[in-house]
């Protein structure tokens, strides 16, 4: 560990914190993984929470080294170490307090998160830093869960894979009240659809309490359920898709969810056509969907007909 770094951590040396900012990043780089162990140590002792000082040489530390991580593109070289902290600020208090102020611990989970989950593009950082990232999501810190959950959005877009096996937790913190990470719900759906549709009746539910770009990634699951051809979730969606319908905000999206439906389960829609109808009536440049759909169900019915008369004979 470089000379400087020895000193101000081996000695908890507020007063030389800052010569830090002095030495060239390519200088400190080597230093970097076990800087952030003895971090780890200090910020670990049980008086932690109560020492200033500590927690200025702390967090002056800390902001060196992740802007030292970034300016030299190491983060796959010290990404276990830094994902170590951060695993090990779970282990204490991150509620605010009174005065809404963070918690030392939840000061240092913020201060690396976004030094970490900016690399949502690096599979290797990715691997390690999800399964942590997760576990912020239900430690009392609003503050940090909306920062985490803007991250995880950015990682289902390349690594969808690494956040499928959390779509639990994902859905619970989605009910709790953290809409953002709808928007994670598509990329995951086709690994992990149970968890989802377990919960799909509450899913549906937040609706109305969503904002428009909440409501449009809601749309998006059905979109992407109802492609699976799964008769729960046909029955689940159908009437939730009808009844908003009259939404011209959405109208498109659901028509075109319905339509997919239309496709494979035709029948399932027989009973909604006089709405659909009424619907139809009140927002004409729809007619050209709305036909596909009676068409679709028009078509099973002339089925139906044609196998009962040659049965009759």
């Amino acid at each position: 560990m470089h000379q400087l770094f020895r000193l101000v951590l081996g000695q908890k040396d507020l007063s030389r914190a800052g010569d830090l900012f002095s030495l060239d990043d390519s200088e400190i780089e080597d230093s970097l993984t076990e800087a952030l162990e003895q971090i780890k140590i200090i910020s670990s002792s049980s008086d932690y929470q109560t020492n200033n000082n500590d927690q200025a040489v702390v967090e002056i530390c800390i902001t060196r080294i992740t802007t030292a991580i970034r300016e030299t593109e190491s983060i796959e070289k010290h990404a276990k170490a830094l994902v170590g902290l951060w695993d090990s600020c779970l282990e204490h208090n991150l509620r605010p307090s009174g005065k809404d102020e963070d918690t030392p611990h939840a000061k240092i989970a913020s201060d690396i998160m976004s030094c970490i989950l900016q690399n949502y593009n690096r599979p290797p950082v990715m691997a390690l830093a999800i399964p942590i990232a997760v576990k912020f999501l239900h430690r009392g810190n609003k503050e940090l869960c909306r920062n985490m959950s803007n991250y995880l959005s950015l990682a289902a877009i390349t690594k969808a894979d690494l956040l499928a096996d959390h779509t639990e937790v994902i859905v619970k913190s989605i009910l709790q009240g953290n809409a953002m990470l709808l928007r994670v719900l598509p990329a995951v759906y086709d690994k992990q659809p149970q968890p989802i549709n377990r919960h799909l009746t509450e899913l549906l539910a937040l609706m109305s309490q969503l904002e428009q770009p909440e409501q449009y990634h809601l749309l998006r699951l059905l979109h992407v359920a109802a492609k699976r051809k799964q008769p729960e979730v046909v029955q689940k969606c159908i009437p939730f898709l009808i009844g908003h319908l009259k939404d011209s905000t959405h109208n498109d999206v659901i028509l075109s969810i319905l339509i997919e439906i239309a496709g494979y389960e035709p029948v399932a829609l027989n009973s909604f056509l006089p709405m659909l109808k009424e619907i139809a009536e009140r927002f004409p440049y729809l007619i050209g969907q709305m036909a596909r759909i009676y068409g679709a169900v028009g078509h099973v019915d002339e089925v139906n007909i044609s196998n009962s008369e040659q049965t009759t004979e």
